[in-house]
């Protein structure tokens, strides 16, 4: 072939043109071109005889696999995905390269690695004898004939049993399995569970390893060995040719949709890159209210694991007023004495509080000003352990002021409550028991990663306080009171996504209770307790809350009855941002296409520029992509538009 398109990690929507001046193929390989004054590796996307451009063409510069490193199929499916989410070809491309393979190595600099494959069969797994209800399940999957499964199962019903057994199933067919989870926190437990059922196969591939570490996984997948691998979002990259099984483990999770840059969601990758007869399990006990719809719907189909599993209770929810209740540090004092008679019976308490830091709010007791992050324009935290504020848009961080910028009074108090104060405090009133913090401050390396976990597997009696990472598929085995703070927001808000998210939250951490046959309480403080959606939730029936808000989004024409886009855009000049998502608007609004906005963003600034979103949305999928594809080719021609501007497709929040 005398002509190759080039993927190349650039944010331009297209390949590039370049002559083949060798006399073989090189599609799906790896190629070093000049790029300007630059020398960029990219991928060979395809290759032809003849080409239409009417640039003097560039040569390749050099070749740097022998054999491709992605099939057709492959590259035609990377191709569809940078279709579909209106993002440049080069930079989804990039994704399925592993960073090891960016660089300027070639095939002769891999070769040492590839002396590790094994060849091997490990001894039978000797798993756990499934329940009548569970063997159902199992059963279920096998006879299924769609591509998709729910597994819908209450917390604590062996719904991983289930699929291990799947898992066997596929490893004796010589079959790979891909078990996804949302946290990397959480990859550790997942990794000894199976790894104690399935031996060497089990690996681990997830950001927070070397780059050496994460090729060293690629290449097995690339050989087609027999594996499990335990991955987080970025693992849906990894090549899936010999997967039998791909399974989202905690499916609701909002980590499985990527919000900057390649705004992709794991779960459709997996439907376009799962081979052939290989099986998509999305596992959960409170489904995505759009995997519900599509069950109910028999697109998909799905099993009801209803009982828990062994000696396990279902707690009892109790909604908690708090109006006109003196609070301490956010924390009602009857419930503090509820902390008090749970520690006094050598049990476990835990405090769900979804804010990080010490103290929402700095201000001087003088003139009232308000630290301020002047590059997001919002509230920075206080954070006690470090003394320090910071914005937890950006994470920038800035060092406590001395005087008031404004009035020059020395005195400073805060207010609201974050996690760290929540700790100092019960760490006041009880100093003989551990309190024990996990939030996205207290688990940012490995090693405070493994401390924290140790500290949920050990069951003396101690308090755990933490955001939303504590709600997720941990077993605490003598938790018996969970205590959730400022859920109120949760039930309000421009954000169509919110209330789902907040009921799979109460539900998920009242989930963590009633563990190893303890009776145990679940407390919702909150000023709304008449709210219908609490009421719902007190019964702690996740199916009969979801219904409910099927029929009501269902009455409404809202998510998931209707397909929509977000357009999302920022700029420092605020005139400039509303002029192009106004002048967007006029442009997507079209038959059977409605558009809504400009919207100020959840994060109304972030790092020096304003942002806005309109909502675009269709009953008609096909319709709705057909014309965001004629903007986006019609603004490629107009370069007087907004600094940054992206399509967020299947979006999950407005942020």
């Amino acid at each position: 072939m005398k002509f190759v398109e080039v993927a190349l990690p650039t944010p331009i929507r297209s390949t590039f043109t370049y002559k083949n001046p060798f006399s073989y193929s090189l599609l799906g390989k790896r190629v070093v071109v000049p790029f300007g004054r630059r020398t960029l590796i990219g991928l060979v996307m395809t290759e032809s005889y003849e080409t239409s451009s009417s640039f003097k063409l560039k040569e390749i510069a050099e070749i740097l696999d022998d054999q491709p490193l992605f099939t057709k199929q492959l590259l035609n499916s990377i191709s569809n995905l940078s279709d579909y989410y209106f993002h440049p070809i080069g930079e989804v491309a990039h994704a399925f390269i592993p960073n090891l393979l960016r660089k300027r190595h070639n095939t002769q600099f891999l070769k040492k690695y590839d002396a590790l494959h094994i060849t091997h069969l490990p001894a039978e797994p000797k798993l756990v004898k499934l329940t009548k209800e569970q063997a159902q399940c199992l059963d279920s999957i096998n006879k299924s004939q769609n591509k998709e499964f729910l597994l819908f199962g209450v917390t604590s019903s062996g719904k991983t049993e289930v699929y291990k057994h799947y898992i066997k199933q596929m490893l004796q067919k010589n079959k790979s399995s891909l078990v996804m989870v949302p946290e990397i926190f959480l990859t550790p437990q997942v990794f000894e569970s199976f790894q104690k059922d399935f031996g060497e196969q089990v690996h681990v591939f997830h950001s927070g390893l070397t780059d050496l570490q994460r090729f060293k996984v690629w290449l097995k997948c690339q050989n087609g060995e027999a594996l499990v691998v335990i991955g987080t979002r970025s693992s849906i990259f990894l090549p899936l040719d010999n997967f039998g099984a791909i399974i989202f483990d905690e499916e609701h999770d909002q980590s499985f949709k990527q919000n900057e840059g390649f705004r992709y969601d794991a779960k459709f990758l997996a439907n376009e890159l799962a081979p052939d007869g290989a099986k998509i399990i999305y596992s959960s006990a409170t489904p995505s209210l759009n995997l519900l719809k599509k069950s109910a719907s028999k697109e998909i189909d799905n099993f009801h694991l209803e009982q828990r599993y062994g000696n396990f209770n279902q707690p009892k929810i109790n909604i908690h007023p708090i109006n006109k209740q003196k609070l301490s540090s956010g924390v009602s004092d009857l419930l503090i004495d509820e902390i008090e008679k749970t520690l006094d019976e050598n049990k476990q308490a835990l405090i769900l509080l979804n804010r990080r830091g010490y103290a929402t709010v700095f201000f001087c007791d003088g003139c009232g000003w308000v630290a301020k992050s002047n590059c997001c324009d919002v509230e920075l935290v206080y954070h006690s352990s470090d003394r320090r504020l910071k914005c937890h848009r950006c994470d920038s961080s800035w060092r406590l002021p001395l005087v008031c910028p404004e009035c020059g009074h020395d005195h400073f108090e805060f207010k609201g409550v974050g996690t760290q104060q929540i700790e100092e405090m019960l760490q006041e009133r009880f100093p003989e028991f551990q309190t024990i913090r996990i939030d996205r401050d207290s688990v940012a390396s490995k090693s405070k990663r493994e401390m924290s976990r140790h500290t949920i597997i050990d069951d003396k009696p101690k308090i755990f306080v933490g955001t939303q990472l504590l709600a997720k598929g941990h077993d605490f085995t003598n938790l018996s009171t969970i205590i959730v703070l400022n859920l109120d927001f949760g039930f309000f808000g421009a954000d169509l996504h919110i209330q789902e998210q907040t009921a799979q939250l109460l539900v998920q951490v009242a989930g963590r209770a009633g563990r190893r046959n303890n009776q145990s309480d679940v407390f919702l403080q909150t000023r709304l307790s008449d709210h219908p959606l609490l009421q719902k939730l007190k019964t702690g029936n996740y199916a009969q809350v979801a219904e409910l808000m099927l029929k009501e989004r269902k009455n409404l024409g809202l998510l998931p009855y209707i397909n929509l886009i977000y357009l999302k855009a920022e700029d420092s000049n605020q005139d400039r941002l509303n002029d192009f998502l106004l002048g967007a608007k006029a442009q997507l609004s079209k038959d059977q296409i409605e558009v809504y906005g400009p919207f100020d963003s959840p994060i109304g600034k972030q790092a020096y520029k304003f942002r806005k979103f309109c909502i675009v949305q269709s009953e008609n999928k096909e319709r709705l992509l057909q014309e965001v594809k004629l903007f986006t080719e019609q603004i490629k021609e107009d370069k007087k538009h907004v600094a940054n501007w992206a399509l967020d497709i299947d979006p999950i929040n407005a942020s």
